[in-house]
């Protein structure tokens, strides 16, 4: 039945298209950046230094402004990353939540993602050990587009780049004095979101200010959430050779925590279950950060320059739960600085910068214990933005934790007569931790040198061919650092770094003006990969970390794009994952957890009636496993019920129809979007837990419309 459904769609799309070509005039679609431009005329700053893409010799994607606005409801990653291959985004609650993984690295992660580094206009979110919390920073309405670098890319930004990179740019003001932007936002599940901008250029200085307010119930039971976001920008030239960028934004989140379900609970309450203790304990999150930071960049030289970057973050977050009510405020301030030499011949031209990254981050931790459930059952307060939460007396954590880290970097770029183009990044890392406590002291340090080799051969513009290979480093987070297996209190001394060796080829070009492919190959070999366990006795305090042996991670990322008719355009992000460990025999041949083997994003989107564009999407992910753990790889008991250790994979299909208008100055669109609309029942996040009741398992959302109208004047 879905089958039939899906090709009248594309029967619709085809009518629409021959509507739209039987008129006189066809209204030219401003087409996506990765096609209409030469590869040599897309500039990506991720690198740290501004290359085109054709010399660049990694596997890049560049989301682009039309795949941001043709988004209804803008509020998460894993709508705007849809169609980057190589990357999986778990949004486990409908909101801004979400657990992001690159080529499988950080997928075992209790909360917020490591391995792969986050960057808003220039500024880190990771910590100084490499764990980025949430997105919460980014609204993605005011961004103007995203550059995902995927591999081994510690050797540029450190420990906490060693999957990848995310480089989120957003919008700058426009070019009259002063303009101004409404967008808003509704639909299923009692969400609403709307944003407010002004924004535009002064003489000299650029500037761009917006807030925005968004929130819904959720999907699930307990799964209320609520964001606000403020964000500012202003850029002032004061001349040819100066430039200084100043950046503040201001978050504020608030989301219930429905926590995984078994299986049993599933089968009798259903897909909006949440967990039994999450709503007797009113487990939520709360963050609220301050982010200020400025980047100034000087031209000393026709040849030289120098970068400097600083910012300093204050963050408040809370978590509630049957373990207790833990608060971990913490400041992270940092400052990075990066020269640049530009120098050599036409034939033999050189790019080198030498730099240093360091940032330091002081967290106050105590977390309060909680009375038994009946006691709260009595007194709970039932509403989607209780902050209400029964603290006692005793005090189960009360310690500071203190992270410091240094990255000295150094890129060098060599252009070899115009059509081949060898990179090598070197860098070396140290990672201090240290904690105190009323009990005791506890230190570790970690540190390491990376590197990254690759050569692109432009060979022509059909065939842009690449290659690469490096190391990684990848360092325990602070939960997983101060979880300790074998006392209360302390650092864990079971657990060490994770290495990794890889590399990887692939081909890009442009065929005709329509047609856009890129196609990679890749193989890592990783040491020491952490996991995730329980120790029976320890009470609520269960989640523990180790290093698991060894893994081989392999497989083919594919992105192609083609426009037969400017207003006809198809695009298909392919991946193939190949994830498996190797070390030990208890584990040889198993599948990392939460790693589908096929991830498949197909959308067609027409353009008709001068006004309207219709987008079709269908999403595909094959099954995965939930435990690496041989007692239950294949099966477990729950309850006297054998239940399958693999999560079945899902197909989605989405629809969006958006009206484009203008009338005077004022522009604006209407969007009509519809998600999940065979309203599939699926699981759309799970997280390892070999505990007796496997509560491993998150439904996902079912058939959700949603309702958007931008205006700008």
């Amino acid at each position: 039945m879905k089958s039939i459904y899906l090709i009248s769609l594309f029967v619709l799309l085809s009518f629409f298209s021959g509507m739209a070509q039987g008129k006189k005039e066809t209204p030219k679609t401003p087409k996506d950046t990765t096609t209409i431009k030469l590869l040599n005329e897309i500039v990506v700053t991720a690198l740290r230094i501004n290359i085109p893409l054709n010399e660049i010799p990694a596997a890049i994607s560049v989301v682009t402004p039309r795949q941001l606005t043709s988004l209804t409801k803008t509020i998460a990653a894993d709508d705007a990353l849809r169609l980057v291959p190589g990357v999986r985004i778990d949004n486990g609650t409908g909101g801004s939540r979400v657990h992001v993984y690159v080529r499988g690295q950080g997928v075992l992660t209790e909360s917020g993602f490591r391995g792969v580094g986050v960057f808003i206009d220039g500024i880190s979110i990771n910590n100084p050990g490499g764990f980025a919390p949430d997105l919460y920073d980014v609204d993605w309405e005011t961004v103007k587009n995203v550059e995902v670098v995927k591999g081994l890319a510690a050797s540029l930004y450190g420990a906490g780049s060693t999957g990848g990179i995310i480089n989120i740019t957003t919008k700058d003001g426009g070019d009259k004095p002063f303009n101004a932007s409404l967008y808003t936002s509704a639909g299923s599940n009692g969400f609403w979101k709307v944003l407010g901008q002004i924004d535009g250029t002064q003489g000299n200085v650029n500037y761009r200010i917006s807030y925005s307010h968004m929130q819904g119930t959720g999907y699930r039971i307990h799964q209320a959430y609520m964001g606000d976001n403020f964000s500012e920008k202003l850029t002032w030239t004061p001349s040819a050779k100066l430039k200084i960028t100043q950046l503040l934004t201001y978050t504020s989140y608030f989301n219930q925590n429905s926590e995984g379900i078994n299986l049993g609970r599933y089968d009798t309450v259903g897909h909006t279950a949440a967990n039994t203790d999450a709503v007797r304990y009113n487990e939520f999150h709360k963050t609220q950060r301050l982010t200020g930071a400025t980047t100034v960049k000087y031209d000393f030289a026709r040849n030289q320059d120098i970068t400097v970057k600083g910012f300093m973050r204050f963050n408040n977050y809370r978590e509630t739960s049957n373990n207790g009510d833990d608060y971990k405020p913490y400041v992270n301030p940092g400052i990075s600085a990066q020269y640049n030499l530009h120098f050599g011949s036409e034939k033999v031209f050189n790019h080198l910068s030498l730099g240093v990254d360091y940032q330091s981050m002081t967290m106050t931790e105590h977390m309060f214990a909680v009375p038994d459930g009946n006691t709260i059952d009595n007194n709970r307060v039932d509403s989607h933005w209780s902050e209400q939460s029964f603290d006692i007396n005793t005090i189960l954590i009360n310690q500071i934790i203190r992270q410091k880290s240094t990255g000295l970097f150094l890129i060098d770029k060599v252009d070899l007569f115009k059509k081949l183009f060898a990179t090598l990044n070197v860098r070396y890392d140290y990672v201090y931790n240290k904690l105190d406590s009323a009990s005791q002291s506890d230190s570790k340090t970690f540190e390491k040198p990376t590197f990254r080799f690759g050569l692109a051969y432009d060979l022509a513009k059909a065939a842009n061919i690449y290659g690469s290979i490096g190391t990684g480093f990848l360092v325990p987070t602070e939960d997983e650092l101060y979880n300790n297996p074998l006392q209360y209190g302390g650092f864990n001394s079971l657990i060490k770094p994770s290495t990794s060796f890889g590399g990887e080829i692939g081909v890009r070009g442009e065929i005709g003006k329509n047609f856009y492919y890129d196609v990679t190959g890749f193989s890592i070999k990783s040491k020491d990969e952490f996991y995730r366990y329980s120790v029976p006795g320890r009470g609520n305090n269960t989640a523990f970390y180790g290093n698991m042996g060894e893994s081989n991670r392999w497989g083919v990322e594919a992105f192609l794009s083609y426009s037969p008719l400017d207003f006809l355009k198809f695009d298909v992000a392919y991946t193939y994952s190949h994830f498996q460990y190797t070390a030990p025999d208890s584990v040889n041949g198993h599948w990392i957890p939460q790693c589908p083997e096929h991830m498949l994003t197909a959308e067609a989107s027409v353009k008709f009636l001068k006004h309207f564009t219709l987008t079709l999407n269908t999403q595909y992910q094959s099954k995965w496993c939930i435990q690496v753990d041989d007692s239950i790889y294949n099966h477990f008991n729950e309850n006297g019920i054998i239940r399958s250790s693999w999560v079945n994979g899902f197909t989605v299909f989405n629809a969006n129809l958006n009206y484009g208008w203008k009338l005077g100055n004022l522009k604006g669109d209407l969007g009509f979007f519809c998600k999940n609309m065979f309203d599939e029942q699926y699981f759309g996040f799970t997280e390892p837990n070999n505990g007796p009741d496997y509560n491993s398992f998150q439904p996902a959302p079912g058939r959700e419309f949603f309702v958007s109208l931008r205006l700008k004047l």
